[in-house]
């Protein structure tokens, strides 16, 4: 885990602020308060003389320096700037267990990247009833760079007093407001907004004015609002701009969400523990043989990837997919089909923390361990075996990118497996994909 710088910059209107070099991934910004209800709800106004007191604390995410270049592109470009049709909330907690707020008990909404490419956050607003703005821009975010599959959360405490220190969830960015106004309880709404352009939105427990009016944005009646202490995530990748998109979840800010059994098809089986409620599990790529010894001919019944639940809860694996690209409607991804070995856990699919599941091709030949071992519906893994150098990405049932292999700006970068009949193996479970996390090692399928 990365860990967090912090600093405290008064903001004036006469003043700018560039994001410190050590690249941020946590913002903590006093806004101002939005009116009272009783003066009739309107999205507050972006003056420029009212300035934000920001805290930051954080861990790189992106070059944060407006001037340089993309070095993943190779043409000195910039990333695109931000386009909302790749950005969808997927998680609101409006009411925590305890104070709203509160130092252990922030108010959150998140947010995911389903595109393909990274883009910058320049311009992006999140209009929260009732919330003051959030400006990315005016938090000096508006040049950090969101990766596809990256989580984006929006925290609010109700005072600095009662601002935890921040300990970033994965690989998300994370930002924290310090405002006396939360979001409403029973009902309210969440927008994304850059510029002119309106983005994904959802509204809950009743119908809203302007910005979420229903004629307009929203079909049918609003979201039930889901509670005390209970979040509200979004069901699967489709926006359908309704309240079929959403049901209520136990609250998982900068993870992916934990669906409620009963409400709609969960990828976790954990242990309830004491709330009743799944516990979430982290599932890494932790091993992959791309270049396995012997002609190219006969490589794919030799090829594996080798996965890691680092808990806490155990998970499913059987609407889970693979896939050779980030993009989404990638050609050749592949179902995880059940084939032999045990998880620890039920279904025959379930792996429990601290398990470790091969995916291979259905026609592989080679050693298996102690994993639970999961087959492709072909010969091949992907889009017809893997290449030496391409990604391996891995999707949950709700296709939210769970963990990558080689997801790099540069696919050539060292280790590179292509003069080597070794396998790739994560120096460490927990750490991010990138090079440095990557070494070779003989091929140990299942141990």
């Amino acid at each position: 885990m990365r860990t967090a710088l912090l600093l405290i910059l008064p903001l004036t209107a006469c003043t700018t602020w560039d994001p410190p070099a050590q690249d941020p991934s946590t913002v903590s910004g006093i806004l101002e308060d939005p009116p009272a209800e009783g003066t009739g709800w309107q999205v507050p106004s972006r003056t420029r003389d009212e300035r934000p007191t920001v805290t930051t604390t954080g861990v790189t995410t992106g070059s944060p320096n407006p001037s340089a270049p993309d070095p993943g592109t190779g043409t000195g470009e910039m990333p695109p700037a931000i386009d909302l049709s790749a950005l969808q909330i997927v998680e609101v907690h409006p009411d925590p267990a305890g104070k709203d707020g509160g130092l252990d008990s922030p108010e959150f909404v998140e947010i995911l990247h389903v595109g393909s490419e990274p883009m910058l956050l320049t311009g992006l607003e999140i209009i929260a009833r009732a919330w003051p703005v959030v400006n990315l821009d005016d938090l000096g975010l508006g040049a950090t760079e969101l990766a596809p599959g990256q989580r984006l959360v929006i925290r609010r405490h109700a005072s600095v007093a009662e601002l935890p220190a921040m300990t970033p969830e994965g690989d998300a960015l994370q930002v924290t407001l310090v405002s006396s106004s939360g979001l409403r309880n029973s009902d309210g709404g969440v927008q994304l907004r850059a510029g002119e352009q309106i983005g994904d939105l959802m509204i809950y427990g009743a119908a809203q004015p302007a910005p979420w009016n229903s004629a307009v944005d929203w079909l049918g009646p609003a979201a039930p609002a889901p509670g005390s202490g209970v979040s509200l995530c979004r069901t699967g990748m489709t926006d359908n701009d309704d309240a079929g998109d959403w049901t209520p979840c136990s609250p998982t800010p900068g993870l992916a969400p934990m669906i409620d059994e009963g409400e709609t098809t969960s990828t976790s089986t954990g242990d309830p523990g004491t709330t009743g409620e799944a516990l979430p599990a982290e599932v890494v790529i932790v091993e992959v043989l791309s270049n396995p010894p012997g002609p190219g001919n006969t490589e794919k019944y030799a090829e594996f990837i080798e996965l890691e639940n680092l808990g806490p809860g155990a998970v499913d694996l059987a609407d889970w997919t693979i896939a050779d690209s980030l993009a989404a409607n990638a050609s050749g991804i592949d179902p995880l089909l059940y084939h032999s070995g045990d998880g620890g856990c039920a279904p025959s699919t379930c792996l429990a923390a601290g398990q470790r599941a091969l995916i291979v091709g259905n026609l592989y030949t080679g050693d298996t361990g102690a994993a639970l071992v999961l087959m492709t519906d072909d010969t091949t893994i992907a889009n017809a075996g893997l290449a030496v150098t391409e990604p391996v990405v891995i999707r949950d049932g709700a296709a939210v990118i769970r963990s990558t292999y080689r997801a790099w700006p540069d696919p050539l970068a060292e280790p590179n497996p292509a003069l080597t009949e070794q396998a790739l193996t994560r120096v460490d479970p927990s750490a991010a994909d990138s090079p440095a996390a990557w070494s070779f090692a003989a091929p140990s399928p299942g141990n």
